[in-house]
């Protein structure tokens, strides 16, 4: 992948697309992935594609029950793992914050 797409791509994905495709890598079905992330598997399916589009090339095949990683799939995905780690902790940091003491705080 040459240095323009990979800018393209990293301006174009979201946190949730990486979150949901390393799921959905993990389980290799769109229903036990949205399944695990309270989403309708048209919501995965959807966000899969817009993941895809923006990377230039389809990683996935198959349907609800059995997907099927492409060529290449797995090397696109290792390469997001450690993002996906990072939104794990993050997750977990944000839910030790007290909402109450960020409404108190004085604006800057």
């Amino acid at each position: 992948m040459d240095q323009e797409h990979i800018e393209q791509l990293l301006r174009r994905v979201t946190l949730r697309q990486i979150e949901v495709l390393l799921i959905l890598q993990k389980h290799r079905s769109m229903s036990k992935a949205a399944a695990e992330l309270g989403m309708s598997v048209a919501n995965v399916s959807r966000v899969s594609k817009r993941f895809e589009m923006n990377l230039g090339r389809r990683i996935f095949a198959g349907h609800i029950r059995r997907t099927v990683l492409l060529e290449d799939a797995d090397e696109i995905l290792e390469c997001l793992k450690p993002v996906g780690a990072t939104i794990a902790t993050l997750r977990l940091n944000l839910q030790n914050i007290d909402p109450e003491g960020i409404a108190a705080s004085p604006e800057t």
